[in-house]
C-alpha cells in the first residue's frame, strides 16, 4: 500500500475511533490532502455529489484570501496564478480515477484503505446518529 493510502487509512480509523473524538483534520493549506480526506468521506456518508462538490469548492471562498500576499508575489514574480485554489476538474478526475480503480467509494475504502465494511458503518453511526 502507497504512503498516501496508508495515511488515509490511518486517518479514517482514527475518526472511526470514539476514543480520538472530538477530531480535526488538516494540511498545510486545507484543500489538497485534506480535500480528499473530506471528498472521500462525505459521499461514505451518503451525502450527494453535488454538495460535496460545492463544500469542496467552497475552500477557494477561505483559502485564496488567507494567500493574497503569497498569490501577488507569485504573479509578480512570472508565476500562474491558475495554480492556486481548488477548481471542479481537480476533484473530478480524482473521483473518475477512484471510481475506475475500485468502482465505488465503499470499494475504495474496503480495498484501497483496508477499511472493513463494518468499520465503515462504525464511521457513519458515529457521524450520522
Amino acid at each position: 500500500m502507497s504512503s498516501a493510502k496508508i495515511a488515509y487509512s490511518e486517518l479514517f480509523l482514527s475518526l472511526a475511533d470514539e476514543n480520538q473524538l472530538p477530531a480535526l483534520f488538516h494540511c498545510a493549506t486545507g484543500k489538497d490532502r485534506t480535500g480528499w480526506a473530506a471528498a472521500a468521506l462525505l459521499p461514505l456518508m451518503g451525502v450527494p455529489a453535488e454538495v460535496v462538490m460545492e463544500e469542496y469548492l467552497r475552500s477557494n471562498e477561505y483559502i485564496l484570501p488567507l494567500y493574497e500576499t503569497t498569490i501577488q508575489q507569485f504573479v509578480d514574480g512570472g508565476g500562474d496564478p491558475s495554480i492556486f485554489g481548488v477548481k471542479e476538474e481537480y476533484l473530478n478526475a480524482a473521483l473518475d480515477e477512484m471510481q475506475t480503480e475500485y468502482g465505488s467509494i465503499e470499494n475504495y475504502f474496503s480495498d484501497g484503505l483496508g477499511i472493513s465494511v463494518e468499520q465503515q458503518t462504525v464511521l457513519r453511526n458515529l457521524y450520522l446518529n
